[in-house]
């Protein structure tokens, strides 16, 4: 009974406990689903009450088992089952006692239920390399704020999330909150999101300022804990005390803006204060690529076209996400040619999906620039060209009265600073890389400010780069107020502007020099106040009674007497223009302020009192012109103005001038009121590097003779002066002797050259060299230089030493860049004491310094045995080292250079061992550049050898930043390292690797060397002449990409030459796994690229060959082989077993270059397949041996552009077995001088002709004497023989033809032959034909052919021809513009009649601008038939030479708009001859009576004749860069 008891009140027990676990596990469940937090004994609850649940059950089976088998039960079995039933029972009765919570769950922490998860997040390089610096800032205790600020859309926001995350993950801090700040900041709002994540409770109905006290006391309250706070978003300043935030050591704020000078009114300082840039090209592909997804990998034209897309984005994240995810997946080449036309000519309207985005995020920015100035500056900017100049917009803003309250140009100037100032701190304005006084516009940026400035302010802009093209509609012109033309062709302008609102308007485009003003353009802008022309023909100025600021640069001026009449003027600039007498009118412009005149190198007279009479010129540029002075004195008025007018301009505070004669200088000239200057005396003005990369305010140039003196003007300009420049060639000594001891305070650059005389700089007569320097009085100390930054000293022939005597640590300590060259006689730069003060210097360059021996030499109290401290030059950039015979270390002691100085000077007694570098004396830790040429004493570049003789391991990079290495002419180096052993890690940031030598053993050798080049870019080997490979073997296994390797060398230490790149005998080898840019030139032991393929195991196809791809240097874009003694360039293995199908792939080459290689004969031999994906550009030349370009196993699909030049054995360009797909994308293709060449194509009924032809625009054949036809193998089925231009394959738009150009082409005898049931559709297309010296050509096109697309037509010299066109023909140029005609000795009409009875035929030229006939003795008339010729837009008639040309046509002639014909071509340089008399006709006839006055026609006979040697003989000594295309 006790054990049937038992097991009843178990089950009793169980159903209680199930009904507690229910009442547990209900609000639990709840719990997580509400994310909440379950307490610890709740879940252990939970969990006891399952395993005793188990357990009962357990006993229950037990038992009911026993129970059902009376054999099992027994006494005993009761007793045990009992005993386990109570002890389960008092456990339940203890769960049931324990199982009653108040609450099972509590919320958790925001700082773990905050992930900020970035799903699409690529890992960027640069995005990692400011992610660095920013961790490193937050964890400096003594930084409190740090900001990060860029362009709208640049990913700010984006890496903020990245930081929090990081700054969690690595625990840095204990909390982490983020808060957006906007546009708008509610400062309630920040607040809270900020106390949210620390789980603080703000009541929302308290106040700000209580809320923030809450806050503040939550941040300071557990001193141990570390907080990070980050605020994104910050559009204005913000009180950070306000909202509750004090930044310290233990509570950092990390602060994000598009506004720099918003993080610095935040006390965030510079050094603190990260800019985060656009992406870089590749970078701005790979997010790209990511985000587009798979679609794109595998269709290699929709590749193509995203590659532009993600181009158009400019770098751009917000652009790059936006587009790359709405085009993600779509395989519809269209659509992606559509975001295309959306991103570079978006509309008005900006409504689209993909720029919708991009433009509100930009027009925002806008919106938050403060005052109606820098919003109109803004949209200045916008309609410049990409590079904008600082004085266009000062010009341009003046005229416009852009600047408020502004009276002067100075005044003018500084309000710029401030307003450019503000666009580049909200990042709408970049600075060019160029100069600090140009500036750019991010492209999308220019897009969004263009659209605003025509939506919402009147002003258009035209762009050949995308964007409205077309001239605006006559409404748009209505209200139109500014209007700027840039690129592009405007082939005719409107005879007038309906412009009634224009105050802007600018002109800069192609070939504009050729478009004609009409006069009454101007007539009616009465409102326009600034114009702007350039390379524009200007025959007369229109009185235009507002103008403010004229600028015509470039332009073609004719009569501009009427400049006169802009009374309002105060701005005009006719720099680069063709004036050679300054009007004199321009005196009358009393308001004008500013006069450019530089460049123009016609400019001889400027009448006298013209410049005085500009009373109110501030601002004078004259640089570059060569007006003779007259020089001021009594009885000397001449037609020039003199200098001494200049005296008379009380406002001037620029000038700009050249000086060329010194003795034209007036006495005392130069004022203080001169702030800016630049100032040529005896020297033309130039711009050099630095003048173009730094806007100097103050420049000086020197050209001295024996007889100039300084006077004080001089003296005060040199005072003031950033940038000097002396040559002192003429001079017995230095100007420096005239000038006090502390004329150099604001000198940057220095530049002397050309003094015979000078042993030290200076050498001063009243007191030492140390004084010069350091003016010692009373015991102080002046630097004479103490912000030069670029020093020069060149053809200083005497100079010993450039300073004699101990200099304080404090010369040059603002020097950045040091040149010598040509100081034959100087031993030494500097002494090491003023060595290790340049630690600023970027640019060290020593050249043709003869007697050089060290750079830098040690004092004997500063010895080297004495002082081990290493000698950093932790900013130099560049080092070069040009011609220095007898240099033999970078740094050494007085004893070991003087006993330098003597081994040098022994020939052959020593053989010094010593290296130019050593690693414990000098350190290059920022060094990019490393130049070595013409160092022959040079054995080793860097050495790590004790002087003991031990070899040292390399503990650190030698030179982690190079990405340049040059070496040439180093006949004596054994290799680039001594005594190396370590990892060969100092190489890894090599970029580019130029080797001009011929190494007598391998750049580097080592026990456990192996040196990598995992970022090296640029290779160039040349002059190596015992190279006999490059790369080694090229090994693949099972389909997987092969390593790249060098190969081991064959050659030996004891032979003196190295036949292999680099020797590591049986270490790993080299990898160039980032490699962008091969060149290989002058090896001429060079026989293959890579030596021959190894498979280590091959695949082999069910029922086919093996099967090995390899992948060859996957980075490489640009290959270049260049005068080498290469065969093939891939090895091909000979004998043993089948050889395997290879294919060899070259998967990211875009250029690809062969020339001067004699041996080669194909790329490599056998059953190769080479394929190219990316390949764009091909130029072969010079490789005489190669008889076929192409067979069936090269694959080209991306090429556009191909060059064949003189190839002499080549006969076959393309044989007919090469597959179709291999060249389907040819659009240019240049053939030259092949003389043994017959045909351009095999056939024309192949598929690859048929391909090519489809996409073939541009075709250029020169100097090929062997050639009969384009087109070769014309013979088909049963005979036939099908005409040149026949493709059955292609219908009339599938052939693209747009250009041909046939030159020296000899024994070429037609284009194609007629064939009346198959007419021509070569050249349906066809816009520009140019056939010059073809002498047995016989027509250019036959009657069938169509040319109504043709623009252009020019033939010259193709003396077989006796008519040009047949009148069928003719009809067909309804599109022709401009024909030329000349030096064809046999010509005698261009359009020659069909039918004799053919009646009442009339052409129209429709089109026909520009006609010109020359040197054509035999030439009669245009046509001998009585048709009706109509030239409705003839503008333009040049006749010359033609004697037998009596009348132009016998038909009825039309030509409304020709008003003259000229005789002369060259119009530009000399003053043509106009001739007209009534009509063409009438006027052909005056022509041909002049010219018999003359015995020109027999004159001009004798100079055809003398011409046919050029026809029989050709030569190729004549000069062919008609011919030569640019590669």
């Amino acid at each position: 009974m006790d054990y049937n008891n038992i097991i009843e009140n178990m089950t009793n027990q169980e159903e209680k406990l199930q009904h507690a676990r229910e009442r547990v596990q209900h609000p639990v469940d709840a719990a997580l689903r509400n994310g909440e937090e379950i307490y610890f004994d709740v879940s252990k609850w939970l969990t006891d009450v399952e395993l005793a649940t188990r357990k009962l059950h357990e006993i229950k089976e037990e038992a009911g088992v026993r129970s059902s088998n009376a054999a099992c039960l027994n006494l005993e079995h009761q007793h045990q089952l009992s005993r386990e039933a109570k002890k389960i029972m008092e456990n339940i009765a203890e769960l049931l006692k324990n199982g009653n919570f108040d609450r099972v769950s509590y919320p958790p922490t925001s700082q773990e239920m905050v992930t900020l998860r970035n799903m699409d997040y690529v890992t960027l390089d640069s995005r990692m390399s400011i992610m660095k610096r920013i961790m490193k800032a937050l964890r400096d205790a003594n930084i409190n704020k740090i900001g990060v600020w860029g362009s709208p859309g640049v990913g700010k926001s984006t890496l903020m999330k990245e930081i929090f995350k990081k700054a969690k993950e690595e625990s840095l801090f204990h909390e982490v909150a983020l808060a957006n700040v906007t546009d708008n900041p509610d400062l309630s709002r920040i607040q809270g999101e900020i106390a949210e994540m620390l789980d603080l409770e703000l009541d929302p109905n308290k106040s700000v300022i209580v809320r923030a006290g809450r806050l503040r006391a939550r941040l300071e309250k557990e001193k141990e804990k570390k907080i990070l706070v980050i605020l994104d978003d910050i559009w204005k300043q913000l009180d950070l005390e306000e909202i509750g935030i004090t930044p310290s050591e233990r509570c950092k704020v990390l602060l994000t803006s598009r506004d720099r000078q918003i993080l610095a009114s935040e006390m965030v300082t510079e050094e603190n204060n990260f800019k985060l840039d656009i992406l870089g090209e590749q970078e701005a592909w790979k997010l790209f690529e990511k985000m587009a997804g798979d679609s794109i990998k595998d269709d290699h034209d929709l590749q193509n076209e995203a590659i532009k897309v993600a181009k158009a984005c400019a770098g751009l994240p917000i652009a790059l996400v936006t587009v790359s995810r709405a085009l993600k997946n779509h395989k519809n080449l269209r659509i992606w040619k559509d975001a295309l036309m959306q991103l570079t000519r978006p509309t008005p309207e900006h409504d689209t999906k993909i720029w919708s985005p991009v433009y509100s995020c930009i027009e925002l920015s806008y919106k938050h620039l403060v005052g109606g100035e820098v919003k109109s500056l803004f949209l200045l900017c916008a309609r410049q060209d990409y590079y904008i100049s600082y004085q266009d917009l000062l010009r341009y803003g003046f005229g416009l009265c852009l600047f408020h309250g502004i009276d002067t140009l100075e005044e003018a100037r500084n309000r710029l600073e401030y307003l450019v100032g503000n666009l580049q701190d909200s990042c709408l304005l970049l600075q060019s890389p160029h100069s600090s006084k140009v500036f750019y516009m991010h492209d999308l940026v220019r897009e969004v400010a263009t659209i605003i400035a025509s939506k919402n302010h009147n002003m258009f802009v035209m762009r050949d780069d995308g964007g409205q093209k077309a001239w605006p509609d006559v409404e748009a012109l209505n209200r139109c107020e500014a209007l700027s033309i840039h690129g592009g062709e405007i082939h005719k302008l409107p005879n007038k502007m309906e412009c009634p609102k224009l105050r802007f308007f600018h002109v800069d485009c192609k070939d504009s020099l050729n478009l004609k003003i009409p006069d009454i353009f101007f007539q009616g802008l009465d409102k326009l106040e600034v114009l702007s022309l350039k390379r524009m023909r200007l025959s007369s100025l229109f009185p235009l009674t507002n103008l403010q600021t004229l600028c015509l640069k470039g332009c073609v001026l004719g009569d501009i007497h009427g400049i006169g009449e802009l009374k309002t003027l105060v701005i005009l600039s006719l720099a680069d223009s063709n004036i050679s007498n300054l009007p004199r009118e321009i005196g009358s412009l009393t308001c004008l302020r500013l006069l450019d005149l530089s460049d123009c190198w016609g400019l001889k007279v400027i009448p006298p009192n013209v410049l005085s009479s500009l009373v109110n010129l501030e601002e004078l540029y004259m640089q570059r012109i060569i007006v003779q002075w007259e020089v001021e004195g009594p009885g000397n008025e001449g037609k020039n103005a003199s200098l001494a007018e200049l005296m008379k301009l009380s406002h001037l505070t620029t000038l700009e001038i050249d000086i060329p004669n010194a003795n034209n200088l007036p006495k005392d000239l130069f004022t203080e009121k001169l702030e800016r200057y630049e100032i040529c005396i005896g020297v033309q003005s130039y711009y050099g590097n630095i003048m173009r990369e730094v806007a100097l305010s103050r420049v000086l140039k020197l050209k001295l003779n024996l007889s100039f003196q300084l006077d004080v003007g001089i003296k005060m300009l040199m005072k003031r002066t950033e940038y000097l420049y002396l040559d002192e060639a003429n001079s017995s000594k230095s100007v420096l002797y005239e000038v006090d001891r502390e004329d150099f305070q604001q000198l940057k650059h220095l530049h002397i050259q050309n003094n015979g005389n000078i042993k030290h700089i200076p050498e001063l007569r009243t007191f030492t060299i140390l004084e010069a320097f350091h003016i010692l009085e009373s015991g102080t100390s002046v630097v004479a230089f103490p912000i030069l930054e670029t020093f020069v000293l060149k053809n200083m022939i005497s100079l010993v030493e450039i300073f004699q005597g101990n200099l304080p640590l404090e010369s040059f300590k603002n020097l950045k860049v040091l040149k010598v060259d040509n100081c034959e006689k100087l031993i030494f730069i500097f002494s090491s004491s003023i060595a290790r003060g340049l630690s600023l210097l970027e640019e060290l360059n020593i050249t043709r310094c003869n007697n050089m021996v060290a750079i830098f030499v040690k004092e004997e109290e500063d010895g080297i045995e004495d002082q081990g401290d290493m000698m950093l030059f932790g900013r130099l950039q560049t080092l070069v080292l040009r011609d220095l015979p007898k240099l033999v270390g970078f740094l050494s002691s007085k004893d070991s250079f003087m006993a330098d100085c003597r081994e040098t000077n022994s020939e052959g007694s020593h053989d010094l061992q010593l290296p130019l570098l050593h690693h414990d004396q000098v350190s290059f830790p920022s060094l990019q550049k490393l130049s070595m040429t013409g160092l022959p004493k040079i054995k080793y570049v860097w050495s790590c050898v004790e002087r003991g003789g031990e070899a040292v391991a390399i503990r650190t990079l030698m030179f982690p930043q190079v990405y340049t290495l040059a070496f040439r002419n180093l006949p004596r180096l054994k290799r680039f390292c001594q005594g190396v052993y370590g990892d060969g890690s100092g190489w890894g940031k090599f970029l580019r690797v130029q080797i001009h030598m011929d190494l007598n053993q391998p750049l580097a050798r080592g026990r456990t060397l192996m040196l990598s080049f995992p970022s090296l870019k640029t290779l160039q080997i040349l002059e190596m002449d015992s190279l006999e490979i490059i790369f080694g073997k090229l090994e693949g296994q099972n389909g997987k990409e092969p390593q790249v390797l060098i190969s081991p060398a064959s050659g030996t230490e004891e032979s003196g030459a190295a036949t292999h790149f680099v020797s590591t005998g049986k270490l790993p080898l080299i990898y160039f796994k980032n490699l962008k840019v091969l060149e290989v030139e002058n090896c001429q032991k060079l026989r293959f690229l890579f030596e021959k393929a190894v498979v280590l195991h091959n695949t082999t196809p069910r029922g086919g060959e093996p099967k090995t791809v390899f992948r060859c240097l996957e980075q490489l874009q640009v290959l270049e082989i260049i005068d080498c003694g290469v065969e093939e360039i891939v090895a091909v293995e000979k004998g043993g077993e089948a050889v395997a199908i290879r294919t060899l792939v070259f998967p990211q080459v875009t250029q690809l270059k062969f020339s001067d290689l004699p041996r080669l004969k194909w790329f490599c031999q056998g059953v190769y397949v080479t394929k190219w994906p990316m390949l764009k550009k091909m130029k072969i030349e010079r490789c005489d041996e190669v008889e076929i370009f192409a067979s069936e196993v090269l694959s080209f699909p991306s090429l556009k552009k191909l060059y064949i030049s003189r190839m002499d054995k080549l006969e076959i360009i393309w044989q007919d077995q090469v597959a179709a797909t291999s060249f389907p994308n040819i659009q240019e293709l240049s053939i030259d001088f092949c003389h043994k060449l017959l045909h351009v194509f095999q056939s024309n009924l192949h598929a690859t002709t048929t391909t090519l032809m489809q996409s073939l625009t541009r075709l250029n054949i020169t100097y090929c004497s062997s050639l009969e036809s384009i087109f070769g193998n014309m013979e088909g089925q049963n005979g036939y023989v099908p005409q040149l231009g026949v493709f059955p394959r292609l219908g009339v738009f599938g052939i693209l033809l747009r250009i041909l150009r046939l030159c020296r082409l000899w024994m070429l005898t037609h284009l194609w032959k007629e064939h009346s049931t198959r007419p021509c559709k070569l050249f349906h297309n066809l816009e520009y034909l140019d056939v010059s010296r073809c002498g047995k050509l016989k027509n250019i096109v036959p009657s069938s052919v169509s040319l109504h697309n043709l623009t252009g037509l020019e033939i010259s010299s193709c003396h077989g021809l006796i008519n040009l066109l047949t009148s069928s023909t003719a009809k067909t140029l309804v599109q022709l513009k401009r024909m030329t005609v000349f030096d064809c000795k046999r010509i005698i009409e261009l359009v020659a009649m069909e039918d004799i009875g053919e009646a009442n035929v009339a052409i129209t030229f429709n089109k026909l601008r520009y006609l010109e006939l020359r040197g054509l003795p035999n030439f009669t008339h245009f046509c001998s038939g009585p048709y009706s010729f109509g030239f409705p837009s003839l503008d333009e008639v040049i006749v010359r030479c033609c004697p037998e040309m009596k009348t132009f046509s016998h038909g009825v002639l039309s030509t409304p708009k020709l008003t003259a014909v000229y005789d002369d071509h060259n119009r530009s340089f000399s003053k043509p001859n106009l001739y007209w008399e009534d009509d063409l006709n009438t006027t052909t006839r005056c022509l041909w009576e002049e010219s018999n006055q003359y015995d020109t026609r027999l004159l001009f006979r004798e100079r055809v004749e003398n011409s046919e040697e050029d026809e029989d003989h050709p030569s190729e000594d004549e000069d062919h860069s008609e011919t030569t295309e640019e590669w």
